[in-house]
């Protein structure tokens, strides 16, 4: 394996670790009494003051590359888009069915093909879209929107609130992964510094738009990381106030905000600069798989038939693309090295003849 190659690869370990560790936010959720988007923000605003220390700690460096590196819009922007998929999902879980907001915001990676298709001209074969096809539909599957019933995307009057905000987070959640392909030039450890500023910062807006819409921001209330009910089967809320926010849940932010944040989307940074939108595409969709996995184990859920031919199918197409890929990096990695040799032997043989010539 070449050096194309394994670069290549080392992109696609890091979507898939960064894709498994965003996939243990649902677990970690159930035991934080805290609204959604309080999580979200921690998860960028821990993110960001974790990297900052490493920079004064360990990787002083990186401090001087912040100031000479030039912010520009697509690294505002990056920052901002990681802010509204991760908060207004959450908001949108508020507002709509769990598996409308969970495919709305699975649609993201289908945009960012389609985007880079169209404006970076990145190619998109039979095979890339075949692969995509069977991570796609493999959620669909997870997530419940086909089942042996049919479909189920709920699309009643009542939650068309909820889709939009749903449909808005799959669109920041796409243009994400399309802007994260600009900038190529940029160190991702600051990039990944602006995007947990700007996330921030976007998600403290959200909250406070959040709390307007809902007269005041509330957590579902959970006994045992079980979401409860009242008699009329409506999920159970409280009033927030983070002055009242008990120790476990504390602890339990901070883990989640260190593993499914900063250690996710850090991860998710190297991978947009290393591997094409339809790349990221074909591994983004394991979370789904790291979820269902979590909640089997951890509490007891079911994996039906349909959500394992889901899991087949999204890894079948993850690990071809992974396959595709590594194997066309590969062949363009020889050819740069024959050319390579070329140039070399031609530069060998001219200066042979110069040396011929000064001779004579």
């Amino acid at each position: 394996m070449n050096e194309q190659a394994k670069y290549k690869l080392k992109g696609f370990i890091f979507m898939f670790l960064s894709s498994s560790a965003m996939g243990g936010i649902g677990a970690f959720g159930r035991y934080i009494n805290a609204p959604g988007d309080f999580i979200s923000f921690g998860r960028n605003f821990i993110g960001f003051i974790a990297l900052t220390i490493i920079f004064a700690v360990a990787a002083r460096g990186n401090f001087k590359k912040l100031r000479t590196t030039k912010l520009s819009p697509a690294m505002v922007f990056s920052g901002i888009f990681v802010g509204l998929f991760s908060g207004l999902y959450v908001i949108a879980t508020q507002y709509t069915t769990l598996a409308n907001a969970s495919f709305l915001i699975y649609t993201g990676p289908i945009y960012s093909t389609i985007l880079a298709a169209i404006f970076l001209k990145e190619k998109l074969n039979g095979k890339g879209i075949a692969c995509i096809a069977a991570v796609v539909l493999g959620m669909l599957f997870i997530v419940g929107i086909i089942t042996p019933q049919g479909l189920t995307l709920d699309l009643d009057p009542k939650w068309m609130f909820g889709n939009m905000i749903g449909l808005l987070s799959g669109v920041a959640y796409g243009l994400y992964l399309f802007i994260g392909r600009y900038r190529q030039d940029c160190d991702s450890n600051v990039r990944s510094w602006w995007n947990f500023l700007f996330a921030s910062v976007t998600i403290l807006g959200l909250m406070v738009v959040d709390s307007l819409l809902s007269g005041g921001l509330k957590y579902t209330v959970k006994v045992n990381g079980v979401q409860q009910v009242d008699a009329a089967g409506q999920i159970m809320t409280a009033p927030w106030d983070i002055f009242t926010m008990d120790a476990t849940s504390w602890l339990v932010w901070i883990a989640a905000a260190l593993i499914t944040g900063f250690i996710a989307f850090h991860l998710l940074a190297y991978a947009t600069k290393m591997l094409k939108a339809s790349e990221l595409a074909a591994i983004s969709y394991q979370e789904t798989i790291m979820a269902s996995l979590l909640g089997f184990f951890l509490f007891g859920e079911i994996l039906t038939p349909i959500k394992l031919l889901g899991g087949a199918l999204i890894i079948a197409g993850g690990v071809s693309q992974i396959f595709f890929s590594t194997k066309a990096a590969s062949k363009a990695g020889e050819k740069i090295e024959k050319e390579e040799e070329i140039r070399e032997s031609l530069q060998a043989r001219l200066e042979r003849e110069e040396e011929k010539e000064a001779l004579r």
